[in-house]
């Protein structure tokens, strides 16, 4: 019996010592300098973007600038992200003929 306690702490130890490393997002905090470049780094890609695809992402970067002003840096990288996302310009339509 004391065998399997001994193996149950162990593991709710190394799993308590796991969950910090959990929280940790690939998305990096960003600085207000950052936020101020990424926001127009966006601006200046929805000026050739779809005009939805471009609004949709102008609203996001607003938000994520709102974020970062706010203090929020982290989720501001995110929504600045997803921005990125919502403008991928990756994929080129080729015109029927």
């Amino acid at each position: 019996m004391t065998r399997s306690i001994d193996r149950l702490t162990i593991f709710a130890l190394l799993a308590t010592a796991t969950l910090p490393f959990a929280a940790f997002s690939p998305v990096q905090a960003a600085s207000v300098d950052q936020c101020a470049a990424q926001a127009e780094q966006v601006r200046t890609l929805a000026e050739t973007a779809e005009p939805k695809a471009a609004a949709k992402a102008l609203r996001t970067a607003a938000l994520a600038e709102r974020l970062c002003a706010e203090g929020g840096r982290m989720e501001a990288g995110k929504k600045f992200s997803l921005a990125m996302k919502q403008l991928d310009t990756s994929v080129q339509i080729a015109d029927r003929r």
